[in-house]
């Protein structure tokens, strides 16, 4: 392993380890990620599946659309993972939740059409009307 980090929730009930060395991370502005943190936007940083461990999976799991599962602590609260059948090999960790997010930068936004009013884009992130479309 390379880049090697921990994160959690606020409580600290649930926990991982990622290494964030093959990692890339972007806005996903959709309405379901809106809904879900209760902001403007989600960021997450995308890591193979094989660069991400649980120390303590949370409980709370949520199916948000028919091909999507939402990881959360039921204790606290805190939404930590996003899961695909779209994209199985690939952890999606909202980079709130890493311990030390230094260093990782925003390379694209995906569902930028549902962008709100007076979020700018982020300057040289590709940017995508609809879902994720690999480089």
């Amino acid at each position: 392993m390379g880049d090697v980090r921990q994160g959690g929730c606020l409580c600290g009930a649930a926990r991982y380890e990622i290494d964030v060395s093959r990692h890339e991370t972007g806005n996903c502005h959709c309405s379901l990620c809106q809904k879900h943190t209760g902001s403007a936007y989600l960021t997450v940083t995308c890591v193979p599946i094989d660069d991400f461990k649980w120390l303590s999976k949370p409980e709370g799991r949520y199916a948000s659309s028919e091909h999507a599962i939402r990881r959360f602590c039921t204790q606290c609260g805190t939404p930590i993972t996003w899961e695909s059948s779209d994209y199985p090999d690939i952890a999606n960790v909202g980079i709130g939740t890493l311990d030390d997010c230094s260093g990782l930068t925003i390379s694209h936004e995906i569902y930028t059409k549902n962008r709100l009013k007076g979020v700018e884009p982020v300057p040289g992130a590709r940017q995508m009307k609809g879902g994720y479309e690999p480089l």
